[in-house]
């Protein structure tokens, strides 16, 4: 019963009822405003739900590479972000970095001669550029990566950037074969991008995980709202610019 305290269901809910009194109380050109503002919140409840979230984060991802023979020479891991610590020990990769990382080892597992690209840049005061990669590179090492198979490229700052900076890397080339491993709603767009500058491009991304469809996906939330709304801004990014 948790939802019952979420601010957005509330507001929704307020909202609404606040209109359809003002409603019953005005004619004329005021109703219409009214109607207008109705759908207006009609249409932010949809769009805070999570069954919307359902279908976009679906219309993103992309079907798994089909009859790509190639083998990568470079594994290309996007990063997606770190929480500062207190102090620079303390640092950490979020979630959404630390599966990228954890796909891309077993992508490079599976192609072993090919070189792990740590790719992108945070700026924090106190840190250096390199920090994320560093983080990245560190957790790959965890996980049985040498040091020599990893390739840091800490210089991208967006989805844009990744392919440009990523050939500038000593031994890529535009023909070289490519494996980007990103998130599966990221997937669409970094494919888009790196296939400009690259020949041959596939992409990998963690397994995602598959809420229950019960009744509750249909409940506006806070948590929705925020998820859909990025990936919204997923499919602005692949429009044409």
């Amino acid at each position: 019963m948790k939802f019952l305290v979420d601010p957005v269901l509330a507001y929704l809910l307020l909202q609404v009822a606040g209109l359809l009194v003002v409603r019953r109380r005005n004619i004329g050109r005021s109703r219409g405003i009214v109607h207008v503002l109705l759908l207006a919140t009609l249409c932010l409840g949809v769009l805070a739900t999570p069954l919307l979230g359902r279908g976009l984060k679906a219309s993103l991802v992309m079907p798994p590479a089909s009859g790509w023979a190639l083998t990568p020479d470079f594994i290309v891991v996007l990063g997606g972000g770190y929480g500062q610590g207190k102090t620079v020990e303390e640092d950490s990769l979020n979630a959404e970095s630390e599966q990228r990382v954890v796909e891309g080892v077993a992508v490079w597992q599976r192609f072993p001669e090919a070189r792990l690209v740590l790719s992108g840049m945070i700026k924090y005061n106190g840190r250096s550029d390199n920090r994320h990669s560093q983080l990245m590179a560190e957790a790959a090492m965890a996980r049985g990566v040498p040091a020599s198979a990893l390739l840091p490229e800490p210089r991208s700052r967006n989805t844009r950037e990744h392919p440009l900076e990523v050939l500038k890397l000593p031994g890529v080339t535009e023909g070289a074969p490519i494996a980007v491993v990103t998130s599966g709603e990221h997937a669409r767009r970094a494919w888009r991008e790196f296939c400009r500058h690259f020949q041959h491009v596939r992409t990998n991304a963690p397994p995602e995980f598959q809420s229950s469809r019960d009744w509750q996906n249909s409940i506006p939330s806070a948590a929705a709202l925020s998820a859909n709304t990025s990936l919204l801004r997923e499919w602005v990014g692949i429009l044409p610019h």
